[in-house]
């Protein structure tokens, strides 16, 4: 028969077995959450650079001038400007 502190041991070695896997599991799921997390990064990144280069686009002169024309827009006259 096994002795009482021969149990304790091979118990405690069989729960220690069953947390390494555990722990394993979970930090491989969590380095494949950073991995997703890092690519949608990168893709936003991406999107924040070329909503930056649109609004300089948009926010040009010309670009200002010809859509203002393109809607019937004109400078004001003389009388339209308010000095103080």
């Amino acid at each position: 028969m096994l002795s009482r502190y021969t149990v304790m041991v091979v118990a405690g070695i069989g729960l220690l077995s069953v947390g390494e896997v555990w722990v394993s599991y979970v930090r491989l799921d969590t380095e494949q959450a950073v991995s997703q997390l890092q690519k949608e990064k990168n893709i936003l990144a991406q999107d924040v650079q070329s909503l930056k280069l649109e609004l300089a686009s948009m926010l040009r002169p010309d670009t200002l001038r010809r859509l203002a024309r393109d809607m019937g827009m004109s400078a004001p006259s003389a009388m339209q400007v308010v000095k103080p």
